[in-house]
Order: structure tokens, then sequence, then C-alpha cells
């Protein structure tokens, strides 16, 4: 809030589980941690989502570009979650 007056404002966005590279290396480790497919892997970190899918890259972004246009101008100083309701 240091800086609000001069038009500085701070956000900061707080992803959940996110379609990547790291992800599927997750899924992966998990995989032959568990003695499971990959595919049972994946079903496990999906099957913790509330929203039942595990979120991209572009609906970040989304929210990113929303918090740096000017239709959000008045809003400072928060956590924005996008984790398929993980924290709920």
């Amino acid at each position: 809030m240091d800086f609000i007056k001069r038009g500085v404002r701070v956000n900061a966005i707080c992803p959940g589980t996110i379609e990547s590279p790291s992800f599927r290396d997750r899924v992966a480790a998990h995989a032959k941690r568990s003695a499971v497919s990959l595919q049972a892997a994946e079903k496990d970190f999906i099957g913790r989502q509330l929203m039942g899918r595990i979120g991209t890259a572009e609906e970040v972004a989304m929210l990113a570009t929303y918090l740096a246009s000017d239709e959000s101008a008045f809003i400072s100083g928060h956590t924005h979650l996008i984790d398929g309701g993980w924290a709920l």
C-alpha cells in the first residue's frame, strides 16, 4: 500500500493444479511411487479438484490479463485464488 497513491497496484495470483510439464512430472512420480498407471495417477490428482478437472495456463493468463487491464483499476492488495475450488 506504500505506492498506491503513485498508481501502483499489487495483487497475487495463487493457482491450483495447472496442466503443465511439471504437473505431468508429478503425475509420473506419483504413478511410480504408488505403482499405478499414469491414467490412475492423473485420476487421483483430478479427484482432489472440486471442479473435476485440472486448470489450464490459459485460465491463469486470463486472470493475469484482467488484473493488468483497466477493468481491474479499483482492485489492489488481494490474493486471487484460481484453484478450481481447492481452497474451499
